[in-house]
């Protein structure tokens, strides 16, 4: 194959991803939400279906134009906090957007045989059978000293 054709391949392959992505994000609205986190402003970004109510207000207060009096309102309100679990989930995602390998290389080793829990659960299992061979090694060798013993006073 040659180089023309390997790039060839590959524009047509992010042309189907990108298409796949935009058909999954039809119907649904970007909200963007300023939030308090330590002290500073962090704005997320959530995907919504266009009808969802969170949308629906978000079109009005957009589309309604604001009076004085509403953004006295808006500066007076507190902001929403950010918890550190929602802070971690927006960092990861954005990690997970600007480094495509990474989500790729966690589908695939989530669907490999190299799990951790089946790690250690066979390693779990290797030592408790090494631990009964070692004891039966011991009450073994400690009966046949018992009837030595008996041998020896008989």
């Amino acid at each position: 194959m040659n180089e023309d054709a390997k790039k060839l391949a590959a524009n047509a392959l992010a042309a189907v991803k990108d298409a796949a992505a935009a058909a999954s994000g039809r119907g649904k609205v970007e909200i963007t939400e300023v939030r308090d986190f330590a002290g500073k402003d962090i704005e997320i970004k959530k995907l919504v279906d266009a009808d969802s109510k969170e949308a629906i207000e978000k079109a009005k207060a957009a589309g309604a134009s604001q009076s004085a009096l509403d953004n006295i309102l808006e500066q007076i309100r507190k902001k929403q906090k950010l918890s550190v679990l929602d802070k971690t989930k927006k960092d990861w995602g954005e990690y997970k957007g600007e480094n495509k390998g990474v989500e790729e290389e966690l589908e695939s080793y989530k669907k490999s045989s190299n799990q951790y829990l089946d790690k250690v659960s066979f390693l779990q299992r290797a030592d408790y059978r090494e631990f009964e061979r070692e004891r039966d090694a011991r009450l073994s060798m400690m009966a046949k000293r018992k009837s030595e013993m008996r041998d020896d006073d008989a």
